[in-house]
């Protein structure tokens, strides 16, 4: 019974020696990945245009990512957050300011162009552009 309970004692430990390690490696790799932006950060793209929108009531807010995607999704919450109190209208464009976070920037010129809009200012992937006929 003794070694029987020595060995899962020692089955215990290695498991969790190599949980560890798995974690560590895991933690390493992603501090390394600078193309990656945590959670936390999602947002300060999104710095300085409240000074933009200070007397805008309402903005659109222009994506062509899935939004069945929960980063999608998080970094829409954090713009919404960041630039309170001016709401962002999800996927529409007839505003006079409106926020492009595409999947590309070649993608949300494509979308501007299309949309016969301004851009005004581009910052770390997403870019305000201006509608001339906006409400």
């Amino acid at each position: 019974m003794k070694n029987l309970k020595n060995i899962f004692f020692i089955g215990l430990t290695l498991v969790s020696v190599f949980n560890l390690y798995q974690a560590y490696a895991q933690a390493i790799a992603q501090l390394q990945d600078h193309t990656s932006i945590p959670l936390h950060s999602l947002g300060y793209q999104f710095m300085g245009l409240e000074n933009v929108f200070k007397h805008v009531h309402t903005v659109g807010y222009f994506t062509d990512k899935d939004l069945n995607n929960p980063l999608a999704v998080a970094q829409f919450e954090q713009a919404q957050y960041m630039l309170v109190p001016t709401v962002l209208d999800l996927n529409h464009t007839q505003y006079r300011w409106v926020i492009f976070d595409c999947t590309s920037p070649q993608v949300a010129m494509e979308a501007i162009q299309h949309l016969g809009l301004t851009p005004m200012k581009a910052n770390h992937g997403i870019i305000l552009a201006f509608n001339p006929n906006g409400s």
